[in-house]
Formats: C-alpha cells, sequence, structure tokens
C-alpha cells in the first residue's frame, strides 16, 4: 500500500465528511501512522511518512507534496479560505475520481484496515477543538512537542 491513502482513506471515511484544516489532517495521518507502528502491524511497509517536531507537533512535508499531487489528479479538492492578513485555511474533501481509488483498494486485507482505522481516527478527531487534538498529541508523544509554537 502507498501512503497516499492514509490521506484519501480520512477524507473517504465519515461519509466524506469534509477535514478542516492542514494541521488537522496533519495530526489525523501522523496519529494513523504510529498506531500502526505501535501495533507492529502496518500495511504500508517502507512507505510511510517521515514526521519531525515542528511549530505545532509532529510534521511531514511530504503529506503535502502528496496532498498537492491528490489535488492535481482530481482526486480531492483542496479549498481555500483567508483567514486574516498572512493566514490560509485549507479545507480537504474527497473527490470522485478519489473516492473510485480507495473502493477500488478496498480488495486487498491492507486497504480494509487502513480504511478501518481512518474511520476510527476521523470519528474521534475530525469534530474534536484542534488545540484539543494537539494537546493529546503532545501527551501521548512529547518528543514531537519540542520545536512548538504553540
Amino acid at each position: 500500500m502507498h501512503r497516499k491513502l492514509l490521506p484519501l482513506a480520512l477524507m473517504y471515511a465519515d461519509g466524506g465528511e469534509p477535514i478542516e484544516g492542514r494541521t488537522r489532517l496533519q495530526k489525523m495521518i501522523f496519529l494513523m501512522q504510529q498506531r500502526f507502528q505501535e501495533i507492529d502491524d502496518n500495511p504500508l511497509k517502507s512507505s510511510n511518512y517521515d514526521f519531525i517536531a515542528y511549530d505545532y507537533g509532529p510534521f511531514s512535508k511530504e503529506v503535502y507534496d502528496d496532498l498537492d499531487f491528490l489535488a492535481e489528479e482530481d482526486m480531492i479538492d483542496d479549498q481555500e479560505e483567508q483567514i486574516g492578513r498572512d493566514k490560509t485555511k485549507y479545507d480537504y474533501r474527497i473527490q470522485q475520481a478519489g473516492e473510485e481509488f480507495v473502493e477500488q483498494q478496498l480488495s486487498q486485507d491492507e486497504a480494509r484496515r487502513i480504511l478501518a482505522l481512518a474511520e476510527e481516527i476521523k470519528q474521534e478527531y475530525n469534530d474534536k477543538q484542534l488545540s484539543d487534538l494537539i494537546e493529546e498529541v503532545y501527551s501521548r508523544y512529547p518528543k514531537y512537542a519540542e520545536n512548538s509554537i504553540y
């Protein structure tokens, strides 16, 4: 399985409910990857995202690169909204091509496990206050709070 299935599965989960914000999506992908690693049952094998401690906890530039690729391929829609002079908020939603890709992958056991965890993570964190999500990530994985500006 390729790691791009993680953001796609998260956007597909919970009836395609949008995900508000890059920071939230980064944390949800991080939590999915961590849970698979903790149970030593990682369906991604060697295709993990490399996360570093950054301003708001775990961050991976590869996530941004994959999101850009998925948007260019019309698999996802990333709506931009200006929320101040220097800030932009992105909302992420899966598109038909992305849904079809996820559904094609579901014949594989690894993809079904990824989608099951995506459902769980999205239901648990998609409506949670971002500050609460960040604090939970910091409390579970304190090394990722080292460079935090939060």
